[in-house]
């Protein structure tokens, strides 16, 4: 997440001190650096702007969110969308676009509780008997989407995660270790479960800004964090680690001032922005074409699930660097929400990718919006020097690298087509002679 954005790098050097040069590449440098007030270890990205200069500093400590339940303010504010176009926002339909609806009744599991403490609830979160039949929870669909592919077969499956409310529980359990990303909604840390030694990220979220959808548990009204939903829809539960294209939701608990989500971390791996600055310059099409397939069948499997994750972009993608194909793993479903079949109103997400649409008629749909995205991403990776910003796009300030095959190209246009019903869809970029 971008913290802050620096035009004045007089304003940004009396601010910050970014002594060690942690990677380079075409879109600019990465610097480990420290917030002179208070030694608050940053990471810092100084971008390259389209002279290739680096006139603009911006502050990027990695993307995720909260400190233990008690942050500042200052620190845990979001930033507002006219400070700079790559900001993330969350709001609208999270919270108020949704179709009004009773909670739904899911089953549960009880956990006996110790002394002093509050009772475990294990959610069953049943997945569709089949396309169409729908799901709701507060109101909001969590079928699967009308633009899914459809099946004959009846499918009955349920996922069971465990939500805890002790924090000695989870110290006994996890290890904590060192801080991965700092944003305005919250913190990210490495750590480990103990009994296995397996990589986990801890996300802390702030009670506040935890965006919940009520469910029934055993006559009892829950409210569940619509990222932990979306997690279980797009992933499946703890014993579905590795399996998917999106990150696993592990454990999560329900503290009195945060949220804590416990997810795998892939190991070894870089996020999708570290990956380009590492490759020096524009990827070449085949690398490209690899990631990108990869993201094109998640996102297809993500809308066949009705979760719309609204913010793809390349921090919120990890490659698995352990083989010699690069896996692609997707996270952050914070800015998410559920697939409906009519338009949203409120931008969650990134505005530098917001589609068009979303500026020129203030609405957008999911699969299209999701697209947008896909193409924007394609775009920087062949590019390698700058930024995709949706308002420059519409201004006509960004151009197409010329040296890309005619089938690359066709594939660009038909991703960033301005009007989304001429956009391609997730299925005509799966199917497109590109990737062939």
């Amino acid at each position: 997440m971008w913290l802050k954005a620096y035009e004045n790098t007089t304003d940004f050097e009396a601010k910050y001190l970014h002594p060690e040069n942690l990677g380079e590449g075409g879109f600019g440098s990465v610097y480990a650096g420290i917030r002179k007030t208070d030694n608050l270890p940053q990471k810092i990205f100084l971008k390259k702007q389209k002279g290739h200069s680096n006139n603009a500093a911006i502050s990027k400590p990695a993307e995720v969110p909260v400190e233990d339940g008690t942050m500042k303010d200052s620190k845990s504010k979001a930033i507002p969308a006219t400070e700079t176009p790559s900001n993330k926002q969350r709001s609208g339909d999270n919270i108020t676009d949704t179709n009004t609806g009773e909670p739904t009744k899911v089953s549960v599991e009880h956990v006996k509780e110790t002394e002093n403490k509050k009772e475990d609830v294990a959610e069953q979160l049943p997945a569709p008997e089949s396309t169409g039949t729908t799901v709701t929870e507060g109101g909001c669909d969590l079928s699967q989407s009308s633009s899914g592919p459809s099946t004959s077969k009846q499918e009955k499956r349920s996922t069971t995660i465990y939500f805890k409310t002790s924090r000695a529980e989870f110290e006994a359990k996890y290890l904590q270790l060192e801080k991965l990303g700092e944003g305005g909604f919250g913190s990210v840390y490495a750590g480990i479960r103990k009994t296995d030694n397996l990589p986990v990220a801890i996300k802390h979220i702030a009670k506040r800004y935890v965006t919940c959808q009520p469910v029934v548990l055993h006559g009892k009204i829950y409210n569940i964090p619509m990222e932990v939903l979306l997690m279980l829809r797009a992933a499946g539960g703890p014993r579905s680690v590795g399996k998917s294209s999106a990150v696993t939701l592990v454990d999560w608990y329900d503290l009195n001032q945060e949220t804590l989500l416990v997810m795998e971390r892939p190991a070894p791996s870089v996020d999708l922005l570290t990956y380009m600055l590492n490759n020096n310059g524009p990827m070449d099409e085949n690398t490209v074409k690899n990631i990108m397939k990869q993201l094109v069948d998640a996102a297809i499997v993500m809308h066949s699930k009705g979760v719309f994750h609204r913010d793809i972009k390349s921090e919120n993608i990890l490659i698995e660097t352990g083989s010699d194909v690069p896996r692609v793993r997707i996270i952050d479903f914070g800015c998410g929400c559920t697939v409906k079949n009519e338009p949203y109103r409120g931008f969650s997400g990134t505005s530098a990718y917001a589609p068009p649409e979303y500026f020129t008629r203030g609405a957008y749909e999911a699969a299209p919006t999701t697209v947008w995205q896909l193409g924007a991403l394609l775009y920087e990776l062949l590019d390698g020097y700058n930024q995709f910003i949706t308002s420059e796009f519409l201004h006509k300030n960004i151009t197409f690298n010329t040296g890309l095959s005619q089938d690359c190209q066709d594939l660009l246009n038909m991703c960033l087509a301005l009007n989304p019903k001429e956009r391609a869809t997730l299925e005509q970029m799966q199917q497109h002679p590109w990737f062939s």
